[in-house]
């Protein structure tokens, strides 16, 4: 009858007890030893991460366990560190263009706001054609640029997979969801502060309103775009 592998591995004996893997030569000679008992990639790979390893450092190891087994390096792409920098680029103005279309979103939800909701206190709007054409403006330039860099970013990570993992992605996404959620974050306070001091109006909840949905929207996507997997091959 066929021997579990996971059996095998965890069969130490207290002549040789088995130390936990803390380096990356480490990690390489336990999945060398692993595969040597018979244990599948998959059962390693699953082990490992539950154990607490990145899935970047697994497949690194892996990197180097299959270099030994076929006796030559894994061929390098070309790019290097400048490719790192050109991702590094692309995502900072993807995330610069998403704020600069989001806030001329919001602003032009504010001058509806405003329009709709009269205030007799607050002082007349003055050259309000040219908020608005500075507002569509915005918005006519940077979304575009946005999908386009969406787009080249997402066909990227369709075939370079490993980018999923990618520090410069990881990075960059969460200094993002950062500021959007520091943005989400002072509009409650001053919501808050506004209602308790007796200065709540409907103008000033709808303001909010627009500001939460907007930051919501991308706080919810990005959250989930940066925990993706990549699909299987």
């Amino acid at each position: 009858m066929a021997q579990d592998p996971s059996n095998d591995i965890s069969d130490n004996s207290p002549q040789t007890p088995l130390n936990q893997p803390k380096t990356r030569s480490e990690l390489v000679n336990f999945i060398a030893a692993a595969r040597s008992r018979g244990a599948s990639d998959e059962f390693i790979s699953s082990l490992l991460r539950n154990f607490g390893w990145p899935q970047r450092e697994i497949e690194r190891a892996y990197f180097v366990v299959y270099e030994e087994l076929v006796g030559m390096p894994i061929p390098a792409p070309s790019g290097g560190q400048g490719e790192a920098a050109q991702d590094a680029f692309i995502y900072l103005l993807s995330f610069v263009t998403l704020g600069i279309w989001t806030q001329a979103l919001g602003e032009i939800g504010f001058i509806l706001i405003n329009h709709v909701t009269l205030d007799p206190l607050a002082p007349p709007y003055r050259d309000l054609s040219s908020k608005v054409a500075f507002c569509l403006a915005r918005l006519l330039v940077a979304y575009p640029v946005y999908l386009l860099l969406m787009r080249i970013i997402l066909k990227d990570l369709a075939v370079y997979r490993e980018k999923t993992y990618s520090g410069v992605r990881k990075w960059l996404t969460y200094i993002a969801l950062l500021i959007v959620a520091l943005v989400g974050i002072s509009t409650v306070i001053v919501f808050l502060a506004s209602f308790f001091s007796g200065d709540f109006t409907l103008r000033l909840l709808l303001k909010v309103l627009v500001i939460l949905a907007i930051d919501g929207s991308i706080l919810t996507y990005y959250y989930q775009w940066v925990q993706r997997r990549p699909a299987q091959a």
